[in-house]
């Protein structure tokens, strides 16, 4: 898919629901609901020990994600494209940033990258 040549418009009628689901997943310490959406290469670099490794690490200090987060911008790539949120987490006062790269494998949208902090 060629991504540049989607509106942001389009592109977040692709990238929210597979944000839900990494919200959702987080919050829910639901690996299999996080990682619904992943890339290949994403299982290799966020495998289910990873996970629960970075929820114990991290989740005293934060609480859950809001699911409330504003868009910020999409950045066009080769090959893909990365979405830009800002969002907020439940106990950690401030802005954090949100994205999602996305990209095509075996003809279906995959998640390559995601991270919010």
């Amino acid at each position: 898919m060629d991504f540049s040549e989607k509106s942001h418009s389009e592109i977040l009628t692709i990238a929210d629901p597979i944000m839900d689901n990494i919200i959702h997943g987080s919050n829910k310490n639901d690996y299999e609901q996080l990682s619904k959406d992943f890339s290949i290469e994403m299982f290799k670099c966020v495998p289910k020990e990873e996970f629960e490794r970075q929820m114990a690490e991290g989740y005293e200090e934060t609480g859950d994600i809001k699911k409330e987060r504003g868009f910020l911008s999409c950045i066009y790539r080769d090959s893909g494209v990365t979405v830009l949120w800002k969002g907020y987490f439940e106990r950690k006062k401030g802005e954090v940033l949100a994205q999602l790269t996305l990209d095509e494998e075996d003809g279906e949208i995959k998640v390559f990258g995601a991270s919010i902090g």
